[in-house]
């Protein structure tokens, strides 16, 4: 099987793996035992950490997480990385999506209103939709950092994952499987952009966007000589 029906195949059994998870939550005995834990994080609060985690959450919100899965991509059209711009588009917009369909197919309740520091957005407790966001900004920070380097924006990208999920569950407005299937949104979509731009037609589509731009910078560069 060749390696982007590989990655299309991984992607969708992902995405029905999510789903699972999403109404795995939802059963009585997990919805106590996430309640029971959301309980024990709350008396862990104090005013520093407090602040912080409402910075961690107002950082990773969907306007944010909106901003940059246009903004990313336009720069990276305007380098003259045109693989790379539409795999970012892809992968960020794709965990939006992957993550606001999962939330209305499942429904999930939030946590009891008792636990929120803050008022939640919506209604709809799984996934989380901060969480997609820093674990896709993340995933396409690693998806296009090359070298040495990679492993470092790799480590960054899962510390700001890990921190915007704790600050979900510790804020009251989420259960710790939520924040989870967030991480797991942003995966599927990266691996499903990673797939659909290795398709033959998309490939050869793009390889002559970016040979072509190449080409119009060599010769731009001959006139200004």
């Amino acid at each position: 099987m060749t390696s982007y029906r590989n990655k299309l195949v991984s992607g969708v059994v992902l995405l029905v793996a999510l789903a699972g998870l999403g109404f795995a939550a939802k059963t009585p005995a997990m919805t106590r035992t996430d309640i029971s834990a959301n309980e024990e994080v709350a008396t862990w609060r104090d005013g520093a950490l407090t602040t912080l985690a409402k910075v961690a959450t107002h950082a990773a919100s969907s306007t944010v997480g909106v901003a940059l899965a246009l903004l990313i991509p336009a720069v990276l059209w305007l380098l003259h990385r045109r693989r790379d711009a539409v795999r970012t588009l892809l992968a960020m917009g794709g965990a939006l999506a992957v993550a606001f369909a999962v939330k209305m197919a499942v429904s999930e309740h939030r946590p009891p209103s008792r636990l929120w520091v803050i008022p939640p957005d919506n209604a709809q407790s799984f996934p989380s939709g901060h969480t997609t966001v820093a674990a896709a900004f993340a995933l396409a920070m690693v998806l296009l950092v090359r070298g040495p380097l990679r492993g470092l924006v790799a480590l960054a990208g899962l510390v700001l994952t890990a921190a915007v999920a704790f600050a979900r569950v510790y804020l009251g407005v989420h259960y710790v499987p939520d924040v989870i299937g967030g991480a797991v949104s942003a995966v599927v979509a990266a691996v499903l952009a990673c797939a659909i731009v290795e398709l033959p037609p998309v490939r050869a589509r793009l390889d002559a966007l970016e040979g072509g731009s190449r080409g119009r910078g060599r010769h731009a560069g001959r006139r200004g000589r």
